[in-house]
């Protein structure tokens, strides 16, 4: 008779363990068992795209306030009693769906002997796609008043920038 030193738990479990690899690759050999139906689709989503905000302006012109255009307003010299207009147009482009925008102007100079009043926008409208393209006029006036002293004599006037800016604004609710 013989003796066999294997204790009985280790080749139950040897067999086990040989059944489940033999279980897995007859299973595996049968490819498609565990198969599930599927399909697939592709749909075309479009693009999208960006809208835009900028702002055109016209170079802008000197005239006298009696209509005489003036060359170069750099060479120009007031006397008491002269009045100045500079005219310009400003242009805005508005692209998007929902795209609200206010143009609203700035003039930084001004001066002690010069009476200016810009004509500018000012910021309060709001402007949409419809209003795209649409020209708005922009004028500032400059008077030395005939009350000027001596004091007014060889004095500059230092407008600075004319500051146009278009803003987005928060869209309107639909009411």
């Amino acid at each position: 008779m013989s003796t066999n030193t294997t204790p009985r738990s280790t080749r139950s479990a040897a067999k086990a363990l040989v059944a489940t690899g033999l279980g897995v690759v007859l299973l595996a050999g049968a490819g498609g068992t565990f198969a599930l139906w599927s399909d697939q689709e592709v749909v075309s989503a479009g693009t999208i795209s960006n809208g835009s905000l900028s702002l055109d302006t016209t170079a802008g012109t000197w005239t006298e306030a009696n209509g005489t255009p003036i060359a170069d307003i750099a060479t120009y010299r007031m006397v008491p009693g002269d009045t100045v207009v500079f005219e310009a147009e400003v242009t805005p482009t508005i692209v998007g769906d929902n795209l609200q925008a206010t143009l609203k102007g700035e003039l930084a100079g001004s001066g002690a002997h010069w009476a200016v009043t810009p004509s500018l926008p000012g910021g309060s409208q709001v402007l949409t796609e419809a209003d795209s393209g649409i020209a708005h006029d922009l004028s500032v006036t400059v008077s030395l008043p005939t009350a000027s002293g001596n004091d007014s004599q060889t004095e500059v006037l230092d407008l600075g920038s004319l500051t146009l800016t278009l803003q987005q604004v928060e869209p309107t609710p639909a009411p």
